[in-house]
């Protein structure tokens, strides 16, 4: 029998997620990791070290959360720099994300299932913005559709589930 998860501590446990490891410490060996740009993977290390490639500084705060005995739906909103492709010098962009995610854990209460609900074309029309008036001045021309096969192109290769 699985003992009841406190989902309010889950949720800040999730927010104290400061590094790769961190993020991976939440899943169950097998656990699988999905979102608008990337299939489902049991790889969810490289899905932290690319996020934190991209956003070296990324956070998230879990702003509302439901659960029960084995799920949980959560609110958040995200926050970093992006100093992916085009902004690896300089001061970065600053991005912000409202999303959802809804998480399957085991009895333990590690993810067995994580899927992540949000509008890409938020993060994607902020950076592109960014770049362009970065490009005013330094030359940088990236456009939408540029970044988001840039990103996608990071998980070509991942092995899926």
């Amino acid at each position: 029998m699985m003992s009841a998860v406190d989902w309010e501590q889950w949720a800040r446990r999730f927010e104290g997620s400061a590094s790769p490891d961190d993020f991976v410490a939440l899943f169950a060996p097998g656990g699988t990791f999905c979102d608008p740009v990337t299939p489902s993977t049991t790889d969810v290390r490289a899905v932290a070290e690319h996020t934190e490639a991209m956003f070296p500084d990324w956070r998230q705060t879990v702003t509302r959360i439901r659960g029960g005995e084995d799920w949980a739906f959560f609110e958040w909103i995200g926050e970093g720099t992006y100093r992916g492709p085009g902004a690896e010098d300089g001061p970065g962009i600053p991005v912000r994300l409202e999303g959802a995610t809804v998480v399957d854990v085991d009895a333990r209460g590690l993810v067995a299932c994580w899927r992540d609900y949000l509008d890409t074309s938020v993060a994607i029309n902020q950076v592109s913005a960014g770049l362009r008036a970065a490009g005013a001045v330094s030359g940088v021309d990236v456009d939408a559709e540029d970044l988001a096969d840039d990103w996608g192109a990071h998980f070509a290769d991942e092995p899926q589930v």
